[in-house]
């Protein structure tokens, strides 16, 4: 699977915004300027990524709303915003640091569930021991796959089971 890109998580983020399909910058410009102001932060940005920086500051330049972006623009070239991005750079807006860091969070999101995976299985080892129950005993009473049951159990391989069934075994055992 191909890792998540930050103009890839715009496009999708401003379609889900706009709701509608379109990555047409006229018509969410329009959309941002009247009926959708959440849209700015994340067009300005898709503009940039998309290199289309000048075309968008054209479409906005008669609006107050899109001063912060012009300013911005003035300020760094696309590398440059995106490294203050993800440095938390202090000089840039907040609207513009929360689009990145819902990027980031987006992004980063296999890698935190398979920490808190890790965290539950460490968890179910000790209530396992505690509690003297067998593998056999969870995997039969929680109906799981007895390869994969086994893998996460035993060896703590994290890719054999979601992080719903993690959960669902460790309450299991919980309230043995």
């Amino acid at each position: 699977m191909r890792p998540l890109t930050f103009k890839g998580f715009l496009k999708t983020y401003l379609q889900e915004l706009a709701g509608t399909p379109t990555t047409s910058l006229s018509r969410l410009v329009d959309l941002s300027r009247t009926e959708n102001p959440r849209l700015r932060e994340p067009l300005f940005l898709y503009a940039c990524a998309s290199k289309q920086t000048d075309r968008f500051l054209t479409l906005a330049k008669d609006y107050p709303q899109f001063k912060d972006a012009a300013k911005l623009a003035r300020l760094y070239n696309w590398q440059e915003l995106q490294a203050a991005l993800e440095t938390n750079g202090g000089s840039i807006p907040t609207g513009y640091q929360k689009v990145y860091d819902s990027y980031r969070s987006k992004r980063d999101q296999h890698k935190n569930e398979e920490h808190t995976k890790t965290l539950i299985w460490q968890k179910v080892l000790k209530l396992k021991q505690e509690k003297a129950v067998s593998n056999y005993r969870i995997y039969k009473t929680l109906n799981l796959n007895p390869g994969n049951a086994n893998a996460f159990l035993k060896h703590g391989d994290t890719t054999k089971l979601s992080l719903p069934t993690a959960r669902k075994t460790l309450a299991y055992l919980e309230t043995l």
